[in-house]
């Protein structure tokens, strides 16, 4: 496969694009895609810009070798058997992409400016499942999330020094951890349809990076999703919504928690059950109660995405605190002098 043809299926997948549909909007065949991807015909400069708009790159994206760009050390994959050696790939030119403009913006400032995110600090020890629960609260604590509900967790954690990266849907893709300069920690993380399970995705992960698992026989995944409900759902707070033991939760209960906590109803109800607020019985009549409804269309309640402004964030600062020009902040936010 060539430099080109590579850069031209990366772009592809990372567009959610069949080759079919980038034939139809390029204006040749779809056998002539493969072939580019392949290395087996050369695309002339007319149809490379063509695919540089509609990828929305500079055309040197798609001619230059991307192993040139930033490199990312230490990378660990959840789910990893999952993942094809093609998807990892693209996952890892995806994060090469959005982590080399904040390794090229981070240049220009002090150092100590931006800390990069201290596993060391956060880091707690899980003996057993009792201890999710102390250990969540401690982190809690130590990232200033204060005693509410988590809302902003990519807000949260990115201002406590974390980079995250978003990635559209890969198969078999949830999560990619690894540092830049040999410094910056970073993640890359599933797009999901919905806040809620974007932020649980986040808490999750968050588990994975700071929890150290001493007992072989705890389940990882178990211990990693248990801390995601217990650090976004505390059970002070669940206490103080509906009391210490409950027969019943009824419908219209469950979703004034869901919209309280923006969690989904399934990861609400297991940590009811959890904290033995409900029955095994209760527990499985309001999953079926879900399971029922997970065909009605949305309720008309406003869900933000949980998003990335970091970036944006630090331009505006170089911006502000002369360390860049405008002309150069534009050009950083691929966007024109005078919208800046």
């Amino acid at each position: 496969m060539s430099v080109i043809g590579d850069n031209i299926r990366k772009n592809r997948l990372k567009n959610n694009l069949t080759t079919r549909d980038l034939a139809q909007k390029i204006g040749v065949s779809h056998t002539a895609v493969n072939k580019f991807e392949k290395g087996l015909l050369s695309p002339n400069k007319q149809m490379i810009r063509k695919m540089a708009r509609i990828f929305k790159v500079k055309t040197q994206k798609l001619v230059l070798d991307t192993s040139t760009l930033v490199d990312i050390k230490n990378i660990e994959f959840r789910e990893e058997e999952r993942i094809t050696k093609k998807n990892k790939e693209l996952i890892e030119y995806i994060a090469k992409e959005e982590l080399e403009k904040y390794s090229n913006l981070l240049e220009y400032f002090p150092k100590e400016r931006f800390p990069s995110f201290d596993t060391a600090k956060y880091r707690e020890v899980i003996s057993s499942y009792e201890d999710i629960e102390e250990k969540a609260a401690s982190i809690r604590k130590k990232l200033g999330a204060g005693e509410k509900a988590v809302f902003g967790m990519t807000e949260l954690l990115e201002n406590n020094g974390l980079i995250i990266i978003f990635a559209e849907s890969v198969e078999g893709f949830s999560a990619q951890e690894g540092y830049i300069q040999d410094k910056y920690l970073f993640v890359t993380l599933r797009k999901e349809k919905t806040e809620e399970a974007q932020r649980y995705l986040l808490a999750s992960e968050l588990a994975r990076i700071v929890l150290e698992i001493n007992d072989p026989a705890l389940n990882t995944e178990d211990v990693n999703n248990e801390f995601a409900s217990s650090f976004l759902m505390s059970r002070e707070l669940i206490i103080k919504d509906i009391g210490e033991r409950r027969k019943k939760i009824s419908f219209y209960e469950l979703e004034e928690l869901r919209k309280k906590y923006r969690l989904p109803e399934i990861v609400i109800i297991k940590r009811l059950r959890q904290l033995k607020i409900i029955s095994e019985a209760e527990k499985i009549r309001l999953y079926n109660y879900v399971k029922d409804k997970s065909g009605e269309s949305d309720d008309g309640t406003e869900i933000k995405h949980e998003k990335s402004d970091k970036y944006k964030k630090i331009v505006i600062e170089a911006v502000l605190e002369k360390y860049i020009d405008y002309k150069k902040g534009a050009k950083f936010l691929n966007m024109l002098e005078k919208i800046f």
